[in-house]
């Protein structure tokens, strides 16, 4: 008999997560992603609680343009990174006068 190869997770057929709050259910195939499933979740409903529904939905289309397009995610980044800020926008709290 043969050892089994250090890649291959024992015990393992499938896993599914359901979520208590909002009924979302993940079904993964490794105890990894499950655990990551059920972190990033988690992670997702923090996101959410923290933002008001203005928030939410401002943050949402954001997401659906930026993840649409990894190319563009990539750019906007870089372009965020290349940006030095060199006056405060007025538009800002920080650009506001007292």
């Amino acid at each position: 008999m043969s050892a089994p190869s250090p890649t291959t997770e024992q015990g393992w057929d499938q896993a599914t997560f359901s979520c208590g709050r909002c009924g979302a259910k993940r079904t993964v195939t490794t105890e990894a992603d499950y655990l990551k499933a059920v972190g990033v979740h988690r992670d997702a409903h923090a996101v959410f609680d923290r933002l008001n529904q203005i928030e939410r939905d401002g943050f949402a289309s954001i997401l659906r343009v930026i993840l649409a397009d990894a190319e563009l995610g990539r750019e906007f980044l870089a372009l965020m990174d290349l940006q030095q800020p060199t006056s405060p926008n007025p538009n800002t709290q920080e650009g506001t006068a007292p």
